[in-house]
C-alpha cells in the first residue's frame, strides 16, 4: 500500500481511514413507511464521521476528498457535527471503493463489511421486496452494539496489523489526547515532577490495534496491565477500555511535526510541546514558571475555549 503521499497535503486516503476507525460509523435504519411503497418500509443507510463543531475544517477536507456527502448537525446537546453520506449511489461508487482499497483496521471493519452488503442489496433493488427488507434487517441485527465482543476481539487478533503513518495520523486525530501530569516527589526536597504522555483509548476488544500502535512507535505501555490476548478479561472486566500511554515525547513530536493533526486537537499538541519546552528550561522549578505551565495545561483538551 502506498504511504508516500505528502503528509502536508490537505488529506490523504489513509488519514480518512484512520479518522474513520476512530470517529466513523456505519448505520442501517429501516423506517416504517406506513404502508407506502411496495413493502411498506424504507431502508436508510448512513456513513458518518463526527466531530465537535470547532473541527469543521477537517470534515470539510474529508468532504472535498470524497467528493460527496454533506456536513450537518449531529447532536445539538453535545455540540457535535458530522460529515455524512446517505445517497446509495455515492456509497457504492465512492465510499465503498475507498474502504476496499484502504481497509479499516479496527473491528469497525466488520460493520463496514455488513454495511457494504446492505448498500449492494439496495443497488440491486432487493429492498423493493419483503425478502430484501428482511435481509437488510438480518444484516442490521449483527452490527454495532449487537455484534458480540468475541467477534470483535477475534477479528482484531485474526490478522497482522501493519500500520501506515497517515492512518496513525488520522487515528490520533480521532482518539488521541495529550496529557501533562504534575507530581510532588517523595524526596525531602519535595521537587515538582512533570510527566508527559500521548494517550489513546480503545474498547478492550480492539486492544490488538493498540498493540499495533505500540509496535509502530516502538514505545508505550498499557493501562491497566493484563494479558492482552486474554479474551475472558475482555469479556468479563468491569473496565471496558484500555489505554496506551506513550511517554517518549521525542518520538511523538517527530512524528506529529511531520504528520500534523487536522482537528483542533492540534492546538493541544502545540500546548503540549510548549509545556515540554518549559520543562526543558526547568520552568517547573520556579513559582512563576510552574504557574505558567499549570495555566497552559488548564486550557487544554476539554477545557479549551473556542
Amino acid at each position: 500500500m502506498n504511504d508516500s503521499i505528502n503528509p502536508n497535503d490537505i488529506v490523504s486516503p489513509l488519514y480518512v481511514t484512520g479518522i474513520t476507525d476512530g470517529e466513523g460509523s456505519f448505520q442501517i435504519t429501516i423506517k416504517d413507511n406506513q404502508g407506502k411503497g411496495l413493502t411498506g418500509f424504507k431502508p436508510f443507510l448512513e456513513f458518518k464521521i463526527t466531530q465537535k463543531k470547532h473541527s469543521i475544517d477537517m470534515l470539510k477536507k474529508i468532504k472535498k476528498f470524497s467528493d460527496c456527502g454533506r456536513i450537518s448537525i449531529d447532536n445539538r446537546k453535545s455540540g457535535t457535527i458530522k460529515y455524512v453520506v446517505t445517497k446509495n449511489e455515492d456509497l457504492v461508487t465512492k465510499i465503498i471503493p475507498h474502504f476496499d482499497i484502504y481497509p479499516l483496521v479496527t473491528s469497525k471493519y466488520l460493520n463496514y463489511s455488513d454495511f457494504k452488503s446492505a448498500a449492494l442489496c439496495i443497488k440491486e433493488k432487493s429492498h423493493f421486496t419483503i425478502k430484501g427488507i428482511q435481509e437488510l434487517r438480518n444484516i442490521k441485527l449483527k452490527m454495532n452494539k449487537n455484534r458480540s465482543i468475541q467477534d470483535k476481539f477475534n477479528y482484531c487478533w485474526s490478522k497482522p496489523i501493519n500500520l501506515y503513518s497517515n492512518w496513525v495520523q488520522g487515528f490520533i486525530d480521532g482518539e488521541g489526547s495529550f496529557q501533562c501530569e504534575f507530581h510532588i516527589s517523595k524526596s525531602k526536597k519535595k521537587n515538582i515532577i512533570v510527566n508527559f504522555s500521548l494517550q489513546i483509548n480503545q474498547n478492550n476488544h480492539d486492544i490488538a490495534v493498540l498493540d499495533g500502535i505500540k509496535k509502530f512507535f516502538r514505545a508505550g505501555y498499557f493501562k491497566p496491565k493484563y494479558d492482552i490476548k486474554d479474551i475472558n478479561y475482555c469479556i468479563n472486566s468491569r473496565r471496558k477500555t484500555t489505554a496506551i500511554w506513550i511517554r517518549d515525547t521525542g518520538i511523538i513530536c517527530k512524528f506529529l511535526d511531520k504528520y500534523p493533526l487536522y482537528t483542533m486537537k492540534n492546538l493541544d499538541y502545540f500546548d503540549w510541546k510548549r509545556l515540554i519546552n518549559l520543562k526543558a528550561q526547568s520552568a517547573h522549578h520556579t513559582k512563576e514558571g510552574l504557574a505558567k505551565m499549570l495555566e497552559i495545561r488548564k486550557g487544554m483538551n476539554k477545557n479549551r475555549r473556542f
